[in-house]
């Protein structure tokens, strides 16, 4: 493209940008209008014949002007305002690089001590509320010198289909669009919890990228009827609120695959990224052509954000339905693993499901060797084996595969923490932040770790800016029962014990029978000073199914009573 050439799209962007253009054809539908008008009503009224006349020269007078106040001026919800320099469309004004880690914690809060949680899965969600975007500013990733890479946010598409208990089918597809961005180095994309938070909320789109520190944010709908599908996207810069690129498809089930595949490219198009050969091959979903077993996939996926034994079942379920339709499916081999993982974890701590957990993941990887989401689930199985060394290599393989599943970072430093080898865990949990900005977790076990090591200046700062992150994502999210343990667990670490202690009891009443929620709150009273009550909350947890021994071990926030003989009592129950 020439200097001239590219001098003229410039400009003409500008003009786009400003709204020029569109005044320009405002006034002159306006203007048609009036001088009808005029034609029309003048003679009837006996108005001299230079009347219209005027008419035609006062509009033709006042387009300059127009033009010159849609350059200059822009109308927002805070009033008119002069449109601001350096703000044209794909600039970037939003952060748009990764996060700055342990800079996110800005805050006056007081210094204290550390917190451990549960360990493992990437945060779900829980029930969503419909109240709006939080009161206080939002948490603000902030990008890192020299990053270049586009962000964008894939809000949870809605669901249009007669059928309520289609959402499964909309989360989905809206899930598996952001995991193939994810795949692509040069794109930083918000996490599911992040963006999924907006859920059901009446919320505009600069106020989301904003919130979630994006320049662009995909949204859209689906309407499911039988066999067909009809899918509207659309990808909004967030600086402008204008479009970018949309598309509808109406297209039989079938076609879902293709239908992914198209949004994905067209929005690295739209977004100006020159990809490689490797990189176009990573956003074609080739994980399976059976449109039944996709449907089961999805339904599976969607019991693995809650956290319950109960959910975790009802997936494992789902998910080996979809490997009778396609029995070469990895994605659903290693999502059976996942949960049988997660039960052995949280909910029933019995070896066989730690074996289940072995088996199905070895048999992901066998069936996608490539696959960047087998390795990383294999990994989580090794390590809840305590397989820690070929665990190692599975995370380290994944995050080979794609650097920015987060899910390669975050389970190897929970693993790390798991043999006390916290210099290594501060790594994996610093670039699992870096990957997902907005996730409490990693700033959570950063502290921990930190506090194992005796770093208190930077246990401190992890832990004041997991507070912010843990409060933004219960009022997005204030049903989220771990979140709530959490954030108890956190703030009783900087002294706050009162507020924490509203939310323990929040947390028990919604989930005094789940063993996660348990153990959360005895390590709130552990680090209260009760020991009494956390031995109790633990013992509870432990008669329910939590066992995670090695966790229990290098747990600092159960120091105030490791030396209690009922601790030692309980580590000896576990197998």
């Amino acid at each position: 493209m020439t200097e001239q050439a590219s001098g003229f799209k410039g400009f003409f962007e500008d003009l786009k940008r400003r709204k020029v253009i569109r005044v320009a054809i405002g006034y002159a539908v306006v203007a048609f209008v009036l001088i009808q008008i005029a034609d029309g009503t003048f003679d009837a009224l006996n108005l001299p014949e230079w009347s219209t006349a005027l008419v035609l020269w006062l509009l033709v007078l006042g387009f300059p002007v127009a033009v010159i106040l849609a350059w200059a001026l822009e109308v927002t919800p805070e009033g008119v305002k002069r449109t601001g320099e350096g703000t044209a469309q794909g600039s970037g004004t939003e952060a748009s690089g990764t996060a700055e880690f342990t800079g996110a914690a800005a805050s006056s809060r007081p210094e204290t001590p550390p917190s451990n949680r549960d360990a493992a899965s990437p945060a779900p969600a829980g029930p969503r509320s419909t109240a709006n975007t939080p009161d206080h500013p939002p948490v603000q990733p902030q990008a890192k010198p020299g990053d270049d890479r586009r962000s964008i946010a894939v809000l949870p598409f809605v669901n249009m289909s007669d059928d309520k208990e289609n959402e499964y089918f909309s989360d989905g597809i809206s899930e598996e669009i952001l995991n193939l961005l994810v795949k692509l180095p040069r794109l930083r994309v918000a996490s599911r919890t992040s963006s999924f938070a907006f859920k059901g909320k009446e919320v505009s789109i600069p106020q989301v990228a904003q919130s979630l520190g994006v320049e662009t944010v995909l949204e859209g709908s689906i309407r499911r009827a039988g066999d067909r599908v009809r899918i509207t996207a659309q990808l909004i810069d967030s600086a402008t609120d204008s479009h970018l690129w949309s598309d509808t498809y109406d297209r039989e089930l079938k076609d879902v695959f293709a239908i992914q595949d198209d949004i994905a490219q067209s929005i690295t198009d739209a977004l100006e990224m020159t990809l490689t050969p490797k990189e176009r091959r990573s956003i074609q979903n080739v994980a399976t052509a059976d449109a039944g077993a996709y449907d089961y996939y999805l339904r599976g996926r969607s019991y693995m954000y809650t956290m319950t034994k109960h959910d975790y079942q009802h997936a494992i379920n789902m998910f080996k339905k979809a490997i009778v339709h396609d029995d070469k499916y990895a994605l659903a081999y290693a999502g059976i693993a996942d949960a049988y993982s997660y039960m052995y974890r949280y909910t029933d701590a019995r070896k066989e499901n730690a074996q289940h957990a072995l088996d199905y993941s070895a048999r992901a990887v066998e069936m996608d060797p490539d696959s960047a989401e087998a390795r990383a689930s294999q990994g989580l199985a090794l390590f809840i084996n305590e397989r820690y060394e070929e665990a190692e290599g599975e995370f380290t393989e994944a995050r080979r595969m794609n650097p920015n599943l987060f899910e390669a970072w975050y389970y190897a430093g929970l693993a790390y923490s798991s043999q006390g080898e916290f210099e290594k865990a501060v790594k994996m949990y610093l670039k699992a932040g870096e990957v997902n900005p907005l996730d409490y977790q990693s700033m959570m076990f950063l502290g921990q770790a930190y506090a194992s090591l005796g770093q208190k200046h930077d246990e401190m700062k992890a832990r004041v800016a997991s507070i912010e992150l843990i409060e933004r994502h219960i009022e997005m999210n204030p049903h989220d029962t771990r979140a709530l343990c959490i954030g108890a667990n956190q703030l009783s670490n900087v002294g706050e014990f009162e507020r924490g202690e509203r939310m323990v009891e929040d947390a028990l009443l919604r989930g005094r029978e789940e063993p996660l929620v348990l153990y959360n709150t005895a390590c709130f009273f552990a680090v209260k000073g009760d020991a009494d009550r956390s031995i109790e909350l633990l013992e509870s947890a432990v008669d329910k199914g939590w066992g995670d021994k090695a966790w229990l071990e290098t747990d600092s926030d159960l120091d105030a009573v490791r030396d209690d003989p009922r601790f030692q009592a309980l580590l000896d129950r576990i197998d």
